[in-house]
């Protein structure tokens, strides 16, 4: 009988409000509104439970939602909310509800099931993150219902006077998971960004002590720390119990972010000086704002008033500022356009989200599509402001990059602990990135796809080369940079980077010329890392300054003895560099012309970096460059070789004979024509001819026999496909118009392959030239059959399916894509979140290899190795394998790790092929071969 009267209780509210939401169709939305079949209610200040509300004792006014998010205003009030679900499918149905805003302090919601069962879910600042229904920044609800099943919903709102959204969304979970991994990036680089900002102007004001930029810093800092309480990111990583400082992050955030940007606007503005009745106004603001700071701090019934009065503030100030900058304009005083800009974007985007928040304008769309790009452009425009005002105080005052050094050195200590966890936090989501890049294209053959993942690695190895540098610059001026000495293939890494600063180079459409000498069975001792790094910063600026021509990357090897002797020229068309500023450049901070940190970017100490490792690895650098036309880097280098493997044969059999074969190279580049010549004179017997362009081409055929022309295709006078057309059209003789011709371009695009094929092209190869597929494709031609210069072998099989790892790591996606990575090996694994929930796993299972993170909360990995090593997981288990796989990537923590009995150590972002064979080395006794390849034999 109770159940009864509970369900007709339940029956009437739902008649009453017109509030249920069905799920009938079997093709299920992502993402649905219930807003429209809800109900909301204004109780104020009164504390109704909710039995009153359910059984009707207490009846409030409820009313349709208003506005796509539900827009509530600044309130205090607390409000209910009830609508029903029904779940017509003949199957269960799980999705989350977003209901608040991620700072919103209270969110019960109370679902009642047709049998008159109650389930509470709460959610909100006000409670400790980990007591939250659903882990997530936003106030988010689990439903989920059986086949049939049909739920009430009542939910209570309460806040302490901030603003409020409802916007009631059903979302399926796989795409709340999508939705949070791609929030995760966009607002890791938009806060990573901002972070980097403040920091820098903060070294600046530490050198410099010029207050603006402490001021810039603080306004940039707190600014970001506001966004990052209204996006519940603060209650989700920080503070993320109920404590004051959670609950007030936001509005104290504000206040200082308003606060000092006026301090930074009056400095900048020079209103002291300027205008005696503003500069008073400003102090007015500051007052009012330090007033209402107190108020907040010591008068907790203000709260509701703060958020109302501090977006009013904001405008005043704003307005303010404007009435600075028009002042300065009619009295024709200099001001910083850039700071106009960004002053123009701040205030459009501040009036109409405070607009927004007052309810003066409908709430179609959340304030975070304003404030967020708004945010973005104002701060670009700002900090070129500030970069102008630092070329005007080093204008002024030379002698102030010496004092800001001087003082610098006081802060090493500190500043290198910084950037060590800089690249740590830099390095855990970049390994997560490049992890789910490498799943992403295994997953699919989409080339959109498969060339936006190219894009996010290169951007990723880039953000990887920037922190290393800066990382490295701390080290040098301590004298603490040292160099790795372990045993590495040194063409593989020639090869790596050619792949990376490619991408760079097609983007800017410059030509790359890369060849090298090097054997590619040899093996060095040195510092792979620390090679890669010096030549990846020579190749990025050598592209970085050129905007037309082409960049040269050539490696010349000499081997004497157990040495191998590298000579190695980076070479560009670009800006160039004057006479008198050779040597500078090689200084920290230094760029060419004082313009070019603008221009082109960039922190200004990679070449100050290169120098230092190349001085480290006793070697030289010279640089030979001319205004406008270029320059060519060279650098020498010498490494101890390790081992030399049996010498491939590269060229096309000893039976095979090139003689009475004749070649026209028809290329217009000087570069390319002696890349293409040097490979040709390693086929014996075979002559070649040259044409700079196809007129001259079409002139040396009518004049001579060719048995296989090598086109380009971008030449002037006439191009490649001209001469093509001309050929086969019989222009140069009848003789003439099977001649077999192979293309070879910079033109990588499909419709170039697809237009040459119609013109009747033989084959096609792209540039840089690699050497076997250009014999392979000329042997194609003259012996009608292609040789097997190169095959591809699978794998070795090795089964893994009886293994069992465990993976210590306390990041939940560098956990995912450490799973991913041995879901492809088969073999069984285990996850602990720290090193002292390992222990606890390593006590009741059996492992055969351990991949263990170091920095990790409650117990680390240091201590974890530490503690199996003295056997407190059971003498078994003292000598299993342990690979460290970091993010730390100095030197003082390999060392350490080895000494304490790790087996292998890896550095984050990982590199699946290199974890693999590190396993495969720990497991079986030897590293596999991960790509065999097959090459011809020497013939007597």
């Amino acid at each position: 009988m109770k159940n009864l009267l509970l369900s007709a209780v339940l029956f009437l509210c739902c008649s009453v409000a017109n509030a249920q939401f069905v799920f009938s169709s079997k093709n299920l939305p992502d993402e649905v509104s219930i807003l429209e079949t809800s109900s909301i209610a204004n109780v104020g200040h009164a504390k109704f439970s909710f039995d009153d509300i359910k059984s009707g004792k207490v009846k409030p006014d409820f009313k349709s939602v208003k506005g796509r998010l539900g827009n509530l205003g600044f309130t205090k009030d607390t409000y209910w909310v009830k609508f029903s679900l029904e779940n017509k499918l003949a199957e269960p149905v799980k999705y989350y509800l977003e209901t608040a805003e991620p700072v919103t302090d209270n969110v019960d919601l109370y679902l009642v099931s047709s049998t008159g069962r109650t389930y509470l879910q709460r959610s909100g600042d006000n409670l400790a993150f980990s007591n939250r229904a659903v882990a997530d920044r936003k106030s988010v609800f689990d439903i989920s219902l059986d086949k049939g099943e049909t739920v009430q919903a009542f939910m209570e709102v309460k806040n302490d006077g901030e603003k409020n959204n409802l916007p009631l969304k059903l979302i399926k979970p796989s795409k709340l998971l999508e939705r949070t991994y791609h929030d995760q990036l966009i607002m890791g680089i938009f806060f990573g960004i901002l972070a980097v900002i403040a920091i820098t102007y903060l070294f600046f004001y530490f050198a410099l002590k010029e207050t603006s930029f402490l001021h810039y810093s603080l306004y940039v800092m707190f600014m970001a720390l506001c966004q990052f309480a209204l996006d519940g990111f603060f209650h989700q990583y920080f503070g993320t119990g109920d404590s004051w400082i959670s609950r007030h992050t936001v509005i104290i955030s504000a206040i200082l972010s308003c606060y000092f940007f006026g301090r930074y606007s009056v400095t900048v503005l020079d209103i002291k000086n300027q205008n005696n009745i503003l500069h008073r106004s400003y102090q007015a603001l500051f007052i009012a704002l330090t007033v209402l700071l107190a108020a907040v701090l010591f008068i907790p019934p203000f709260l509701e008033y703060a958020y109302p009065i501090i977006n009013i503030l904001t405008i005043i100030g704003i307005l303010l500022i404007f009435a600075t900058v028009v002042t300065k304009f009619v009295r024709k005083q200099e001001i910083d356009m850039y700071y106009v800009g960004g002053i123009v974007i701040l205030f459009l985007c501040i009036a109409l989200a405070v607009s927004m928040n007052f309810g003066v304008f409908p709430d179609d769309f959340a304030t975070d599509n304003i404030t967020k790009p708004g945010i973005a452009l104002e701060i670009i425009a700002l900090s070129l402001s500030m970069a102008n005002r630092i070329k005007l105080l080093k204008t002024k005052k030379e002698e102030l990059q010496a004092v800001a050094l001087q003082k610098s050195e006081e802060m090493n200590d500190i500043k290198s602990y910084f950037l060590s966890n800089m690249s740590h936090e830099l390095r855990t989501p970049l390994n997560a990135i490049l992890g789910l890049v490498s799943s992403m294209e295994t997953e699919t053959d989409a080339e959109k796809i498969k060339a936006n993942c190219d894009t996010i690695r290169y951007a990723s190895h880039g953000l990887i080369s920037s922190v290393n540098d800066i990382l490295d610059f701390s080290r040098i001026e301590k004298g603490e940079l040292r160099l790795d000495h372990s045993e590495f293939k040194i063409q593989e890494i020639f090869e790596k980077l050619r792949g990376t600063v490619r991408k760079q180079i097609d983007d800017k459409g410059l030509t790359f010329n890369f060849t090298s000498d090097v054997d590619p069975g040899i093996s060095v001792f040195g510092d792979a890392t620390r090679l890669e790094q010096m030549l990846y910063n020579l190749l990025g600026n050598a592209c970085k300054f050129t905007a037309e021509g082409e960049v040269g990357f050539r490696i010349d090897a000499k081997v004497t003895e157990k040495k191998l002797g590298l000579r190695i020229s980076i070479s560009d068309t670009g800006v160039g560099i004057a006479k008198e500023k050779l040597e500078s450049v090689f200084g920290l901070f230094s760029q060419s012309r004082l313009d070019n940190k603008r221009k082109f970017g960039g922190f200004g100490i990679g070449l100050s970096i290169v120098k230092s490792l190349v001085d480290l690895h006793q070697g030289t650098i010279s640089l030979e460059s001319e205004l406008d036309k270029g320059t060519v880097c060279t650098v020498n280098l010498e490494y101890e070789i390790a081992a030399i493997a049996a010498k491939p044969v590269e060229v096309a059999p000893a039976e095979k004979s090139y003689a009475g074969k004749n070649v026209l190279i028809v290329e217009d580049n000087a570069m390319n024509q002696m890349v293409i010549k040097m490979m040709l004179k390693g086929l014996p017997g075979l002559t070649f001819a040259v044409a700079n362009d196809g007129s001259e081409c079409l002139e040396k055929m009518s004049q001579e026999r060719f048995d296989l022309v090598l086109m380009d295709l971008q030449m002037p006078v006439m191009d490649g496909y001209e001469a093509t057309e001309a050929i086969r059209a019989g222009k140069t003789g009848d003789s003439n118009t099977n001649v077999p011709i192979i293309v070879i371009t910079a033109d990588t695009t499909l419709e170039s392959k697809d237009r040459v094929f119609q013109l009747g092209v033989n084959d096609y190869t792209t540039k840089p030239i690699d050497k076997k597929t250009l014999y392979a494709k000329m042997d194609a031609v003259f012996f009608g059959e292609k040789p097997v210069v190169e095959e591809k072998l699978e794998p070795v099989v090795k089964n893994y399916s009886e293994k069992n790892f465990l993976i210590v790591e306390d990041n939940v996606m560098n956990q995912m894509v450490i799973k991913m990575m041995l879901k492809s090996l088969g073999v069984q694994f285990q996850v602990a979140a720290d090193g002292a929930e390992c222990l606890e796993l390593m006590k009741q299972q059996t492992f055969d290899l351990v991949l263990m993170d170091l920095q990790m909360p409650v117990m680390d990995g240091y201590e974890a190795t530490e503690a199996i090593r003295a056997g407190e997981t059971g003498t078994e288990n003292s000598k299993i394998p342990i690979v460290v796989v970091t993010a730390d990537t100095t030197l003082e923590s390999k060392d350490r790790v080895f000494e304490l009995g790790v087996d292998d150590y890896l550095t984050k972002p990982i590199d699946k092929k290199l974890l693999y064979s590190k396993i495969d080395k720990i497991i079986f006794g030897e590293v596999p071969q991960i790509e065999l390849v097959t090459r011809l034999q020497e013939t007597a």
